[in-house]
């Protein structure tokens, strides 16, 4: 990078001012914006943030019709999948040096409730609470042993979302829907048991970590009563990552560990709920 003054500048601040010349190498403002670009994660954050804003100006920029506003509760349920991977190239005791491999995810269950205000045919607003938990298990590499030690147990999220909604009415009876929602998610690494070669090494202490939690859903409900529908609902989520506990105890007592991490978890999931209108 070549860097000169400008003569034409010869009083003032803009004496003192350098002013970058033509070069063909990558100029300052380019490296900077590559140091600091943000992550995946941040990005979806970002990303759904500014669509749930642009929803609730639409939101408050609609008329309500009386006779289709109110309040509404309901409960939840589903079943889904879930993928992750791993960072971790450090993790386990004796100095660390375990490199995770193969995340692998059981099927996941979940409970949950809602409840939320429509402002009119169309559209509403919704705090949801969801409960989901599955198998979770992983490998870690050990190459200055040359040995591969097993870790398995259970992965739990209970989740917090502020959520938007806005539905379609292709008859009196059936409602489509679409939403979207942000939030946090506690997530917890439970009743993890490290075996090496199928033998108990150690028992893994359980930890909660909090991360960042974005979901979109597609719903068609049925109306049962004026009042009351049964919903089927599919949604994914971006639900962040999970950590062990900084500890192990096993045969060798309580000892200090690197935590392993788990990175990037997606889910996917098939519900049902019901709902009901105040």
């Amino acid at each position: 990078m070549r860097i000169t003054l400008d003569p034409s500048r010869a009083s003032g601040v803009g004496a003192h001012a350098p002013s970058i010349g033509a070069s063909p190498s990558v100029p300052a403002w380019t490296c900077a914006a590559r140091l600091n670009a943000p992550s995946r994660g941040e990005m979806i954050i970002r990303g759904s943030m500014h669509l749930l804003v642009l929803a609730t100006a639409v939101m408050f920029s609609m008329p309500a019709v009386a006779q289709d506003s109110g309040f509404f509760a309901g409960l939840d349920a589903s079943a889904g999948m879930a993928h992750g991977s791993s960072g971790t190239k450090n993790g386990g005791g004796f100095g660390g040096g375990g490199v995770v491999k193969r995340v692998r995810f059981g099927t996941t269950a979940g409970i949950g409730a809602h409840a939320g205000y429509r402002f009119d045919r169309h559209l509403s607003g919704f705090l949801s609470y969801q409960h989901v938990r599955g198998d979770v298990s992983w490998d870690a590499h050990f190459s200055q042993l040359g040995q591969t030690t097993n870790f398995s147990g259970t992965a739990i999220s209970n989740a917090v979302l502020l959520n938007m909604a806005y539905d379609w009415l292709p008859s009196d009876t059936t409602t489509i829907r679409a939403t979207v929602g942000i939030g946090a998610t506690f997530n917890k690494l439970s009743g993890i048991t490290e075996k090496f070669e199928g033998a108990f090494v150690a028992e893994v202490e359980n930890h909660t970590r909090t991360s960042p939690i974005v979901q979109i859903g597609a719903s068609i409900q049925h109306h049962l009563t004026p009042k009351t529908t049964l919903g089927l609902n599919a949604a994914v989520s971006y639900a962040g990552g999970f950590e062990t506990g900084p500890t192990r105890t096993g045969n060798l007592g309580k000892t200090d560990i690197n935590p392993y991490e788990i990175d990037d978890v997606w889910r996917a999931g098939l519900g049902v709920s019901v709902q009901t209108r105040f």
